[in-house]
C-alpha cells in the first residue's frame, strides 16, 4: 500500500476532496493573470527582454492555473508515478484541507516516500542515440 493512501485513510481525506480542492486553489485569479500577461509581454519586448523579472518587480504566479484531475489522484493513491507538478499540486491541495481542519501542514516525503516519479522526455541528443 502506497504511502499517499495510507496517509488520506489516517485524516479521512478522499480523491474527490483532493480534486476539487486542487482546482479551486489552482485556478488563475486577476492577480495571477496580470503577472502572467506582464511576464510574456517582458518576453516580446526586445528592450526588457535582458532585464530579470526581479529588476521589474513580475513575481511568478501563485496559481498553476490547472488543478490535478481525479484520474491523477487516483494514480498518486495507487502508487503509479506521477509527474513533479502533479505531485506539488497533490501536496497544496492536501495541506490546504489540513488547515482548514485545523492540523498541521505536511512535506513531500510524508505523503510520496518511495514511490518512483515519472520520467520526463530526455534531451534531443539521446534520443537521436
Amino acid at each position: 500500500m502506497g504511502t499517499l493512501k495510507n496517509f488520506l485513510e489516517s485524516k479521512q481525506l478522499s480523491a474527490k476532496q483532493v480534486h476539487t480542492t486542487s482546482k479551486r486553489i489552482e485556478t488563475w485569479d486577476a492577480e495571477s493573470r496580470t503577472l502572467l500577461v506582464k511576464r510574456v509581454a517582458k518576453r516580446a519586448d526586445k528592450e526588457r527582454a535582458a532585464k530579470k523579472y526581479d529588476e521589474l518587480n513580475l513575481a511568478k504566479p501563485k496559481q498553476m492555473g490547472r488543478g490535478v484531475t481525479e484520474k491523477q489522484v487516483q494514480a498518486a493513491i495507487e502508487d503509479k508515478p506521477v509527474a513533479r507538478k502533479v505531485r506539488s499540486k497533490i501536496l497544496r491541495a492536501v495541506n490546504t484541507l489540513l488547515t482548514s481542519k485545523k492540523e498541521s501542514a505536511v512535506d513531500m516525503k510524508t505523503l510520496f516516500e518511495g514511490t518512483k516519479h515519472k520520467a520526463g522526455k530526455k534531451p534531443k541528443e539521446e534520443a537521436k542515440k
